[in-house]
Parts: C-alpha cells; sequence; structure tokens
C-alpha cells in the first residue's frame, strides 16, 4: 500500500472553546495550538497514535457547511467500555448496532453538528474478510 493511514481530518468549528471541550470528553489530547497575529485559532487534538483531529475556527469562513465528506469514522477495540465512558461524560450517541458489514457501530455528532461513527470490528467484519454487502439504507 503507498499509505498507512488517514494522518487527520481537519473540521471548521464555530467555536473552538466548545468544541475543545466535547472532543476532551472523548479523551482527545491536544497535541499543538495554531494562532494567527497572536489569535488562537486552531488544535491539533490527537486521537489515537498517529491520528489527529485538526479543529479551525475561522469566523471569515462564516457558517459551518458540509463540503462532501458525510462523516469520519474511528476504530474502537472495546465499544461498551467506550459507551461506558460516553455516559459518564454526559455525551450523547445512538443506540449500538451491528451495521451490514458485520461492524459494532455508534454515532455521534459535536457541537457543530459534524457527525461521526466509531466501530468495534467482529471475527465477520467485511473490512476484514472483503466481500459485497447490500447496503440497507
Amino acid at each position: 500500500m503507498l499509505f498507512k493511514r488517514i494522518a487527520h481530518v481537519c473540521l471548521h468549528v464555530t467555536d473552538l472553546h466548545r468544541s475543545l471541550a466535547y472532543y476532551r470528553k472523548l479523551g482527545f489530547t491536544e497535541s499543538f495550538h495554531f494562532t494567527r497575529k497572536g489569535r488562537d485559532f486552531g488544535r491539533y487534538l490527537q486521537v489515537a497514535d498517529q491520528c489527529y483531529l485538526e479543529l479551525f475556527e475561522e469566523p471569515a469562513r462564516g457558517p459551518v457547511v458540509n463540503n462532501g465528506i458525510v462523516h469520519f469514522c474511528l476504530e474502537t477495540g472495546d465499544l461498551e467500555a467506550l459507551m461506558a465512558h460516553l455516559d459518564a461524560q454526559g455525551v450523547a450517541y445512538t443506540p449500538k448496532k451491528l451495521g451490514g458489514d458485520f461492524t459494532w457501530q455508534i454515532w455521534l455528532e459535536d457541537p457543530d453538528g459534524n457527525k461521526f461513527e466509531v466501530h468495534s470490528y467482529t471475527d465477520r467484519s467485511m473490512q476484514v474478510h472483503g466481500g459485497t454487502m447490500e447496503a440497507d439504507w
């Protein structure tokens, strides 16, 4: 393969500190800050080993708009433990379901409406075995 992983996903947010508070509840940690002319306007947050979420608050861009990316997905090795953590942090998520790809999943939505998936592979997951999945949505 030519690539190792998706290094980061960048999101435009309307309130950097509100978004930071949300993602900190998920356990993301700050790697570094972005400033422009002394103004704090962004963060690089570590999600996992060499995996990051980049947040930028730029009022001149206007409201947050979907530019074609439907969602991003994070993998966890223990979905039950993650859901217990989210419950303790007061973070809403959808009920756990087994997707058509045989992977357990939940969905979250950040303060700006960016939806993202968290999934956990099973021994039947298509991401592991390949094949064809008939979409049910």
